[in-house]
C-alpha cells in the first residue's frame, strides 16, 4: 500500500513539473519574441520554391505556388531591375519593359558558337521563357568558341548543359528543350506550336536557314537571324540591319537568294535599277546580324558549305567574335520585346 501511494506521489510531481516547465518555456518565448513552431512552419510555407515538372523528354515547366507570387516578383525585380531602368521611357516607369521581358518567350534554334552566348544574354536580360532547339553534342574542338564547352561537358548535349547554366542564373526562368535538328522537312512541325514572341536563328546552313525564315513568314513569327562568324577576327565590325541590306556575308547572301527563288520573297532591285529609279528594295522585316569585315579567303576547292554535324569549320573561329554576334542578336531581341515593336517577316 505504501509503495502504491509513493508511486502516485511521484507521478503527480512529474505532471506538476512538466506543467511548470511548459509554462516557463511559453512565457519566455513571449517575453523574448521567440517564434512558435507553428509560426516557423508558416514562414517556411511562404518561402520561394521551384519544382520542375517534366512533361516529356524535351520540356520542363515550373509549378508556382500562389502565395509565392509577390516574393518571386520582388526577387525578379532585384535580379533584372537594371534592365528595366535601361529601357524605361519618358514616364520613368521601368515596370512595363520588365513585364514584357518576363512574359516573353524566345526560341533559339542552334546552341553553338553564337547561340550559346545569345541564350545566356537573354536569360540575364530577364526573358521569362526560353526554348532551346538543337540535337548536337559538345566536342572538344568547341572549346574555342562555345560557352557551354568545358572539360566536364564534352560529349553531353548542348541544350541540356545550357539549361543547367540558365537555371543557375535565374532559377525561375522556364527553359524548354526540343531535341531536334531543324530541316526543310520538319521546320513547321518543330516551331509551329512554340507560342514564341521572337525566334532567334543561329543555323549555319543556307538551305536550313532559308526554310526556317520562310516558315517564320508563314507563321507570322518575328525573327532575328545571324550570318557567318567564321573567318573573322574583328568584333567591332558587327552590325545589325534588314536581311535585304546585308553585304559581305556569303551565308546570308545565299539564303536571301534561296528565299527569292524557292519561297516567294520579293525580288530585289539591281544596281542599275536603284540608280535609275532612286529607290531601295522593300525591306523584309528580318533583322540580320552580320559583319562588314571581309571574310578570310581559302584556297580553291575548299568546301565552305554547312558545318552541320561538324565539330569545327575550315575558316577558323574565336569566342570574341562568336560571342559578339550572340550579344548583338540578343540585344536586338531585347529591344524588340522591351519596346513592344516586334514585327513578323514580310514577303
Amino acid at each position: 500500500m505504501r509503495i502504491g501511494v509513493g508511486v502516485l506521489a511521484v507521478k503527480r510531481r512529474r505532471r506538476e513539473w512538466s506543467f511548470y516547465r511548459c509554462f516557463v518555456v511559453f512565457a519566455t518565448s513571449i517575453l523574448l519574441g521567440i517564434p512558435r513552431q507553428s509560426d516557423s512552419l508558416q514562414g517556411q510555407c511562404q518561402t520561394i520554391r521551384r519544382r520542375p515538372l517534366k512533361l516529356y523528354d524535351s520540356t520542363q515547366l515550373e509549378i508556382a505556388i500562389p502565395d509565392e507570387v509577390d516574393s518571386r516578383q520582388e526577387e525578379y525585380r532585384l535580379r533584372f531591375g537594371g534592365v528595366g531602368r535601361l529601357y524605361e521611357g519618358k514616364s520613368s516607369d521601368s515596370s512595363r519593359p520588365l513585364q514584357r521581358l518576363q512574359q516573353a518567350t524566345v526560341a533559339i534554334v542552334g546552341l553553338g558558337g553564337v547561340g550559346s552566348w545569345a541564350a545566356e544574354a537573354l536569360c540575364r536580360s530577364g526573358i521569362g521563357n526560353l526554348v532551346l532547339i538543337d540535337l548536337d553534342d559538345i566536342c572538344i574542338s568547341n572549346t574555342n568558341r562555345q560557352l557551354h564547352a568545358t572539360s566536364s561537358t564534352i560529349g553531353r548535349l548542348k541544350i541540356e548543359e545550357m539549361q543547367k547554366k540558365l537555371f543557375d542564373i535565374n532559377p525561375h526562368c522556364n527553359v524548354s528543350l526540343v531535341h531536334e535538328f531543324v530541316s526543310p522537312e520538319n521546320v513547321h512541325e518543330v516551331i509551329g506550336n512554340l507560342g514564341a514572341t521572337v525566334l532567334l536563328d543561329m543555323i549555319d546552313g543556307s538551305r536550313e536557314k532559308s526554310a526556317l525564315l520562310a516558315a517564320c513568314a508563314d507563321l507570322k513569327l518575328p525573327v532575328v537571324t545571324c550570318g557567318g562568324a567564321a573567318g573573322r577576327r574583328d568584333p567591332t565590325k558587327i552590325i545589325c540591319g534588314d536581311l535585304t541590306e546585308v553585304e559581305g556575308d556569303k551565308l546570308l547572301a545565299t539564303c536571301r537568294k534561296e528565299l527569292r527563288k524557292y519561297h516567294g520573297f520579293e525580288r530585289g532591285l539591281s544596281f542599275q535599277e536603284k540608280r535609275k529609279n532612286h529607290r531601295k528594295s522593300r525591306k523584309w522585316s528580318i533583322a540580320a546580324v552580320f559583319s562588314t569585315e571581309p571574310q578570310k579567303s581559302l584556297p580553291a576547292g575548299t568546301d565552305l558549305g554547312s558545318s552541320f554535324r561538324r565539330c569545327d569549320g575550315a575558316l577558323g573561329t574565336a569566342c570574341f567574335v562568336t560571342g559578339a554576334y550572340g550579344f548583338a542578336a540578343a540585344a536586338r531581341v531585347v529591344d524588340m520585346i522591351a519596346e513592344g515593336r516586334t514585327k513578323p517577316p514580310q514577303r
